[in-house]
């Protein structure tokens, strides 16, 4: 039964992290507010990061690897924008 309920706790933590992926995905289509993407983002992989390191299920674990990547890729989009946006404010 306790292993029952971890599971369900990391189904709804994953959930609530795929959430807040949405959300950055979001603003990054709109290019706003980069700071507090990178600010979302960091916090979510320390998040991920310990769900992995966690004894999920492997199909929970994959899943989880699989949010890391998104993450991971959206963190260095970010990042990236947020250059250009420094970029662009120098330059005038």
């Amino acid at each position: 039964m306790a292993r029952f309920m971890e599971v369900e706790q990391a189904e709804k933590k994953i959930r609530e992290i795929e959430e807040d992926l949405q959300f950055c995905e979001q603003l990054l289509r709109k290019e706003a507010r980069m700071e507090l993407v990178k600010i979302v983002l960091e916090d979510l992989i320390k998040e991920v990061r310990g769900l992995l390191e966690s004894d999920l299920p492997e199909s929970l674990k994959e899943r989880t690897s699989d949010i890391e990547f998104r993450i991971r890729v959206l963190y260095h989009r970010a990042n990236a924008l947020l250059s250009l946006q420094e970029e662009n404010k120098n330059s005038f």
